[in-house]
């Protein structure tokens, strides 16, 4: 199976940013797939919110060991299912090689989504605790908005330079990527720059330092 179509079995939601999205985190994880299915049992992945994908579901399907998280029921397969709030809920420290977390940080602590603990700082919270549950070396894949807000800030926190250093990049993170895509004609690779102005996603592959 191809990048591609690993991309697109793992989403529910295939519109808009979602593809580029889904195509980034594959081509971070499409190197484990070389590894035997003994091998890939022993790698720890955590999905954060996976309420919109069938991600943990694939993955477990390939043979690792997979864990999502979301307070909404999930088609999560043989992958385990944790129905808490991230906020409220922890996993021992250390545990996971990876977690990865598709267009969730954003909206956890707010009213979106029919959330019920709300928390201002729920997004640096989040980031506190992904990077505690990861092991040393430990891989975080994460996407977020970014740019020109287009939804209220009720729904979701939209980062710039400053917030994405202060917010999400706050632990001692080495950024092994940092892409960013925007909405033109179409959604496209862009600058970071030209992100800035636009409605636009960042794409982070981040190592526990």
């Amino acid at each position: 199976m191809t990048i591609r179509e690993l991309a697109e079995k793992s989403m529910i939601n295939k519109t808009g940013e979602r593809p580029l999205e889904y195509l980034f985190v594959w081509t971070k994880l499409a190197p484990l797939l070389i590894l035997d299915k003994p091998t890939r049992n022993k790698i720890k992945i955590l999905d954060v919110g996976g309420g919109e994908s069938k991600l943990s579901k694939t993955l477990a399907e390939l043979g690792f060991d997979v864990t999502v998280i979301d307070i909404a029921d999930v088609i999560h397969g043989k992958a385990k299912f944790v129905k808490e709030n991230i906020l409220t809920y922890e996993f021992p420290e250390g545990i996971f090689d990876i977690i990865v977390s598709i267009s969730t940080v954003e909206h956890i602590g707010l009213s979106s989504y029919k959330q019920t603990k709300l928390d201002p700082d729920g997004d640096i919270k989040t980031m506190h605790k992904i990077y505690k549950w990861l092991k040393p070396n430990g891989i975080a894949i994460i996407t977020l908005p970014f740019g020109k807000p287009h939804h209220p800030p009720s729904f979701e926190r939209v980062y710039n330079n400053e917030t994405l250093k202060t917010r999400i990049l706050a632990d001692k993170w080495e950024v092994l990527e940092e892409n960013y895509i925007c909405k033109k004609d179409r959604w496209a690779t862009c600058s970071k720059e030209e992100a800035l102005s636009r409605d636009a996603t960042v794409l982070l592959m981040l190592m526990k330092s």
